[in-house]
């Protein structure tokens, strides 16, 4: 009888059971166990088998001659049979694919001879395992008294059985399963995990299901029971892990693809594997773990060579050479740079980083370490400026030995003045315009955008000798790696000479359209997002930075997110949008922190500032104004956010003079920088409200009429908030019809917090006429909007300089609930023409004013009112909605 299977599936534990059964009846059971070392010495596990009977030790080595082999068989042979003539003998051989050529001949001439005898030969084989000689397995199968028992892994049934047994039935119910499909049914493999979970139950562990070092010592010591060469596959299998196939373990540990086969298929009985990869990651880290470290680098080593010849993914063969932990081969550094530049291209920045710190450990070529370093540097920017800066000396001093090429050169530019580095930065300036062009851009190009981002960024730092470009015209074609230069170029021109046109807002659009989202394309869309919000766009600049922002949180870029959300909060405070303004500014804080902002944290900070101030938040704001800045910053445009922020909350908290100089500086440092663009900031206007609150009123009124002339379309929110400053500086009536105009040119722009300034305006030159009316209905508009931005104060223009801002009352003490419907229903219930006499009329305006500027009759005039005040279920125009004007006004 031969008892075939996988090891570990209980052949041994059947053989003993028999002899168990048996073995109190006259029988004589001889026994032996044969291990691989037995192949090499002649008649070891026949001596095994003597060692039972009654023959003495000179005995058997009276029997065993290893000088002549046959007449040995011949007289083991004679005296086993004459044994059986006493009493049934059986002979049983554990592991018998491990026997000596001398041993297996005499087993085999007893085969032939027992058909007479009273004699049992039970064998016991691994089923994969075929190194019995054929001769002798024909010989065997061709017996008619032979029989073959394979046994096979256990069943899900025989699992629970064994679970049963050991933990219960509980146990069973909830384990079986998951324990067979962990095993493959391997008795010794279930077993390891029964003992596991019971360790684990002992000491309380949360999740008792977890292998442990049962199951480890089991993996390993059926694979070492397997023999050399299916340890040697099973460990090429755990390093390649998912990229694993026959033929590829073949060529990896050397051994023909037929062996390797029929090696994988004695895995798969073993119950390790399921196809070609491992049937529980726990028996391929058990595998893993147990190689030597020499072992473990060669075999990673050829996998990330195998998977380079054959075109695999290069991430992959980073992650073989990673795991190498020591590389020599010329290739692997480009390998390793080319899956970092893959890891990041689908944002896998905590990989990129490993892959090129890794290579720059084994690198020793200057030129290729310069390279890689730059390729850290962005890779750890999309995380942490802050913490990226860390190597710009290193950068700064390879670029000086000429190890960088001119698109480094101009990329570590931007990196150092980020950083506020500007000597470093005005000498790498000075030897771009001296380096070769590269492959990717040409150098006119290269140094076009470099010229246009240092005139619109860091204007103070602005080499002469770098000559600009034309500014592109909408609808002309740019390769993509022209859209730097075309989005720089667009947002310098819009900031130095306005948008009158339209031109630039169009460019920059198209780029937005056709330009993906990636570190190289970062540069360009934020400047065509800012030259929409420069360019008076608001409203499409924010969809556009919403849509950028889910964009950069959902593919967790830190660096793109942080952009935005300061992006986004300087278009909120442009819309008066005062908590959603404090909201982006606060996470693009707390996404990279003031150390990552560099020169540019005037922008989150500033925005900061600025809403705290105008929400009367007096403390926070001192707060903010105590975080220190780099003083490179107050020389960039990053630095003109926070400057006229901090003149705010001076002329806020009446410290006039203060406010004045640092709305004074801006506009130095816009005229001298050819930025003087209102959209930028409106330093006229906020220093014609100082000079309002000093008694200056002549000078004020000058500066008003010069924003306005600046301030391009007539519809712009600069001209429309130079309206109101302009109008402080009047007498009533002239103040009514400026302040009027300020508000309809207000509510189209959406700048909520200068429209509630200017409806609180209005509302007094109402109340100082004696129309008490409408100033109360303008107040209570007023006072919505207030409540809405947070604005706690409202300060009049002219008010002396020793007065306090006065408290804006919402209805001016009229607490009581004012009839009607909601403001953005009642728009909807009305048609277009009916909306904008409305928006009027609730203005103030008279009918015959009202059909003045919509060039209708007055009674027309008369039958919209009429209509109006019946859809709307009000009384009068005191009645109308609050903020009827502003939604119809959007809707139009």
């Amino acid at each position: 009888m031969l008892v075939s299977g996988a090891v570990a599936n209980g052949k041994t534990e059947l053989l003993r059971t028999f002899v168990d059964r048996n073995n109190s009846g006259e029988a004589i059971f001889l026994s032996a166990t044969a291990t691989a070392a037995d192949r090499e010495i002649p008649f070891g596990v026949l001596r095994q088998l003597l060692e039972c009977t009654p023959v003495s030790a000179e005995g058997i080595e009276e029997l065993i001659s290893p000088e002549d082999e046959l007449e040995t068989v011949r007289r083991v042979t004679a005296a086993l049979l004459e044994v059986s003539g006493t009493a049934p003998l059986v002979v049983i051989v554990d592991d018998v694919h491990h026997t000596d050529e001398p041993s297996m001949d005499c087993l085999l001439r007893l085969t032939i001879r027992s058909r007479s005898t009273r004699t049992m030969l039970m064998l016991a084989e691994s089923a994969y395992d075929w190194s019995m000689h054929p001769s002798y397995r024909i010989e065997l199968v061709r017996q008619t008294h032979f029989r073959r028992i394979r046994l096979a892994p256990l069943s899900v049934t025989g699992v629970s059985e064994m679970v049963t047994q050991h933990l219960g039935r509980e146990a069973a119910r909830s384990l079986a399963c998951e324990v067979h499909e962990a095993t493959g049914g391997n008795q010794l493999l279930v077993r390891a995990l029964i003992e596991d979970h019971g360790d684990a139950v002992e000491t309380f562990e949360r999740d008792s299901r977890v292998a442990g070092e049962s199951f480890r010592q089991a993996v390993l010591t059926c694979l070492q029971r397997s023999g050399p060469d299916a340890l040697a596959v099973a460990r090429a299998l755990a390093v390649l892990d998912s990229a694993a196939s026959s033929d590829r373990v073949a060529k990896l540990i050397g051994r023909d693809p037929d062996v390797v086969t029929r090696l994988l298929h004695a895995l798969h009985a073993l119950g390790l594997l399921d196809g070609d990869c491992f049937r529980n990651p726990l028996g391929r880290a058990a595998v893993y773990d147990d190689l030597p470290g020499t072992e473990l680098a060669r075999l990673h080593t050829g996998a990330a060579q195998l998977l380079r010849q054959g075109a695999g993914d290069a991430i992959e063969v980073a992650e073989h050479l990673v795991a190498a932990k020591s590389v020599r081969a010329d290739w692997a550094i480009g390998e390793l740079r080319r899956a970092a530049e893959e890891a990041l291209a689908v944002d896998d920045d905590a990989a990129a980083i490993k892959y090129v710190e890794f290579a720059l450990s084994v690198c020793t070529e200057a030129r290729q370490r310069a390279q890689l370093r730059m390729l850290l540097i962005r890779a750890e920017w999309r995380k942490d400026p802050g913490a990226a800066a860390r190597h710009l000396t290193a950068l700064f001093q390879e670029q000086r030995d000429g190890h960088l090429d001119a698109d480094q050169t101009a990329a570590l530019v931007r990196y150092v003045m980020w950083h506020g580095r500007t000597e470093e930065a005005t000498e790498a300036l000075d030897q771009l315009v001296r380096l070769r062009p590269t492959v990717n851009e040409p150098l006119g190009s290269l140094l076009s955008s470099t010229r246009h981002w240092l005139s619109h960024a860091y204007p103070h730092f602005l080499p002469a000798d770098i000559d600009g470009a034309p500014v592109p015209q909408a609808d002309s074609a740019a390769a993509p790696p022209a859209q730097q230069d075309q989005a720089a170029a667009v947002l310098s021109a819009v900031l130095s000479q306005g948008d009158g046109d339209g031109r630039c807002t169009r460019v920059a659009e198209q780029i937005l359209q056709g330009t993906p989202l990636t570190d190289n394309s970062l540069e360009a869309i934020t400047s065509a997002v800012q030259t929409l919000v420069y360019g008076e766009r608001l409203p499409l600049a924010a969809r556009w930075c919403d849509m950028l922002l889910a964009e950069a949180e959902a593919r967790g870029v830190t660096w793109w997110h942080a952009v935005f959300s300061a992006c986004r909060a300087e278009i909120a405070i442009r819309n008066g949008e005062l908590v959603d303004a404090e909201r982006h500014a606060a996470r693009a804080l707390d996404l990279i922190g003031p150390d990552g902002w560099g020169v540019a944290i005037g922008v989150p900070l500033g925005a900061l500032l600025y809403t705290a101030t105008a929400m009367g938040d007096f403390e926070s704001a001192r707060k903010y104004l105590k975080e220190p800045v780099p003083s490179a910053m107050f020389h960039t445009r990053y630095g003109l956010a926070y400057q006229r922020a901090r003149g705010r909350y001076y002329l806020a908290t009446d410290r006039l003079q203060a406010a004045l100089a640092d709305f004074r500086y801006c506009g130095e440092l816009m005229t001298a920088w050819g930025l003087d663009a209102p959209a930028l900031v409106p330093w006229r206007s906020d220093s014609a409200e100082v000079h309002l609150r000093l008694g200056d009123y002549e000078r004020a009124q000058q500066l008003a009429q010069e924003q306005m002339s600046l301030s391009g379309s007539p519809k712009s929110r600069t001209h429309g908030a130079s309206l109101r400053v302009l109008a402080a500086t009047t007498g009533h009536r002239g103040r009514l019809r400026l302040l009027k105009e300020s508000v309809e040119v207000l509510q189209v722009s959406g700048d909520r917090l200068t429209l509630t300034q200017a409806l609180y305006d209005l509302s007094r030159v109402h109340q100082v006429l004696g129309e008490f009316g409408k100033a109360r209905m303008i107040s209570r508009r007023a006072g919505r909007l207030a409540k809405e931005c947070r604005v706690q104060r409202m300060q009049e223009q002219s008010a002396p300089s020793h007065e306090q801002p006065l408290m804006l009352v919402p209805d001016e003490g009229d607490t009581r609930k004012q009839p009607g419907t909601p403001a953005r229903q009642a728009a909807d219930m009305l048609t277009l023409s009916e909306r904008k006499v409305a928006a009027l009329a609730s203005l103030g305006y008279t009918n015959r004013e009202i059909s003045g500027k919509l060039h209708i009759t007055v009674s027309t005039v008369e039958q919209h009112l009429t209509k109006i005040f019946r859809k709307l279920k009000v009384k009068g125009r005191t009645d109308l909605p609050v903020e009827l004007e502003f939604h119809a006004a959007s809707t139009a």
